[in-house]
């Protein structure tokens, strides 16, 4: 080996420490049981490591090794030295890694506690005060008119916190958004107008000073953890529009807030915003069976094709009604005969915006339910019964607001076979309308007050958050607008015939005050849509010089 390179000799030798460290465990194997060796170290985690003996004298191929040069010798008994430390090192390392798996193995249930509890405690403290809105019954929570409204809203707050109050908001919101493409040449672009109108919003504190027209309020302190404060709100006896998405770039909707007002006027923590779907009570006429007649054309419409009549027991539906009709159809054109008849009842969204150039329309038509019918012949006659349930997902009740409309139909299309010889299909398309309602006629009499109820145009009446400890809101004691004018006028003017000292008063009396009503308000915006494709309104159908907002 003297003729080898250093680098040779030294991995070498490398390879021969290693060797005889193995070595070495496996005679101490051979000559002790493995418990009185290793008494701290399990069989199966020393057997992994040396799973098998080796096939030659382990003392043999040492001498042979050690013997080829007196160099290597030396450099090996050095070597030797170095393994025998390592491997003291390594029982040492066994040993302890023996105990310590045995006493977390023992103590593991005792052990736990202590781990977990701290980082559990750290996670708390690092996470972010919130504000939460709960509300009893859940995520199936819809507000009605005449019905009451309770919730909790909950404030986790991992720091101390300086308040002043803390405040739930409701509002009412209908916001109509339309892109429009304006102007003429290098000017030509397109501008976004957006309408808000705020039908209501109305607040309530739940915790903390009131707020004075002629002092500043105090703060007080919050301490940390959880805190739950209890509302309650009654809703008018007003049938406001109902919730909706659609056609896309209109909405209505009701939202719920809750704020921590901070101190000295400062900023303090908001609530996310709470969307609550809202369904007016509207009830089905008495029904009364109609008929729907219509001539059917063939395509340019100049020849008449067919006539057709459909009997329908009543105008309006409910939802988990039965839907039945009667449809016949009179075939003029003797060459044709009906194949198939298909139907579908959709709900259109309808949006509208009044915009400089003309009223901005969109519509979008969802259908609600498909199916095809059957029909029997005689002659040229074709008759057809058509069954299917109105379902409850996705109908709402018929309603229009300022800029909002949701009606029904039902799209009828009769496929033709015409032709004697060379046979072709033709089709035509008729619709029947038809109004939802979401109460049956012979139910009227279950809903206290139903009779009494308002449309939102002509009530100012505002929900009322009240005491949550209350079943019912405290009767108002309050006047409406429209009265105190008049009765002010009466009260402030003596009588002719009177002392005028005795009649005459400066002020309304407390009981006279004015009742809390709603402020309606309406904010429009616009801006230019330069390079910004993130806005996905698609363009709306502009009726050109169409300036009548109504329906």
């Amino acid at each position: 080996m003297g003729s080898f390179p250093l680098w040779r000799q030294k991995m070498l030798a490398n390879v021969i420490s290693e060797t005889c460290l193995k070595m070495e465990i496996y005679l101490l194997l051979a000559t002790k049981p493995f418990s009185h060796i290793f008494p701290f170290v399990e069989t199966s985690f020393l057997s992994a490591l040396y799973p098998t003996p080796l096939l030659i004298n382990p003392m043999e191929s040492s001498t042979s090794l050690l013997s080829t040069s007196q160099d290597t010798s030396s450099t090996h008994t050095n070597q030797l030295s170095v393994a025998s430390h390592r491997l003291s090192q390594t029982l040492n390392g066994l040993a302890h890694v023996g105990n310590r798996n045995r006493s977390s193995s023992v103590n593991a249930s005792a052990a736990a506690p202590i781990v977990v509890a701290p980082s559990t405690a750290s996670a708390s403290e690092s996470a972010p005060t919130s504000l939460l809105i709960e509300f009893d019954g859940g995520s199936h929570v819809i507000v009605r008119p005449n019905r009451t409204i309770r919730g909790t809203v909950v404030l986790n707050a991992t720091e101390r916190l300086y308040a002043t109050r803390i405040r739930i908001k409701f509002r009412a919101e209908e916001i109509a958004t339309v892109k429009i493409m304006e102007g003429s040449g290098d000017g030509r672009g397109e501008r976004l107008h957006q309408l808000t109108t705020t039908f209501f919003e109305t607040d309530f504190k739940l915790w903390g000073n009131d707020i004075s027209a002629f002092s500043q309020s105090t703060w007080s302190e919050i301490d940390i953890g959880q805190h739950k404060y209890a509302f309650a709100l009654k809703f008018p006896n007003v049938n406001y529009p109902p919730s909706l998405e659609d056609p896309k770039g209109f909405c209505v909707r009701y939202v719920w807030t809750a704020q921590v007002d901070g101190p000295g006027l400062q900023s303090g923590l908001r609530s996310k915003e709470y969307l609550t779907p809202l369904r007016p009570i509207i009830v089905a006429p008495v029904s009364q069976e109609w008929v729907y007649k219509t001539t059917l054309f063939k395509e340019r419409k100049s020849t008449p094709l067919a006539e057709v009549q459909a009997k329908l027991p009543k105008q309006t539906f409910c939802p988990d009604e039965p839907f039945s009709m009667q449809l016949n159809i009179g075939l003029i054109a003797s060459d044709y005969k009906v194949v198939s008849i298909s139907y579908k009842l959709r709900k259109h969204h309808e949006g509208k915006m009044l915009v400089q150039k003309g009223m901005a329309f969109r519509e979008y038509i969802r259908q609600v339910v498909t199916g095809t019918a059957t029909a029997t012949s005689e002659g040229n006659q074709y008759t057809s019964i058509i069954n299917f349930d109105v379902p409850t997902r996705l109908v709402s009740p018929s309603f229009a607001s300022r800029h909002t409309r949701v009606h029904y139909d039902l799209q009828f299309t009769v496929l033709y076979e015409c032709g004697q010889f060379f046979k072709s299909n033709q089709y035509a398309e008729f619709t029947i309308p038809i109004a939802i309602a979401n109460l049956p006629y012979d139910q009227l009499l279950r809903i206290p007050d139903l009779t009494a109820i308002k449309d939102y145009r002509q009530s100012k009446e505002c929900p009322l958050f009240f005491d949550a400890t209350l079943d019912e809101p405290p009767q108002a004691t309050g006047l409406p607008s429209e009265l105190i004018g008049p009765l002010t006028a009466a009260l402030a003017s003596p009588p002719a015939t009177s002392p005028p000292s005795y009649f005459s008063l400066p002020s309304l009396p407390p009981q006279f005050e004015i009742q809390k009503e709603r402020q309606e308000r309406t904010v429009y915006t616009t801006r230019v849509l330069k390079g910004d494709h993130s806005v996905d309104l698609g363009d709306p159908v502009v009726l050109a010089g169409v300036m009548d907002e109504d329906w």
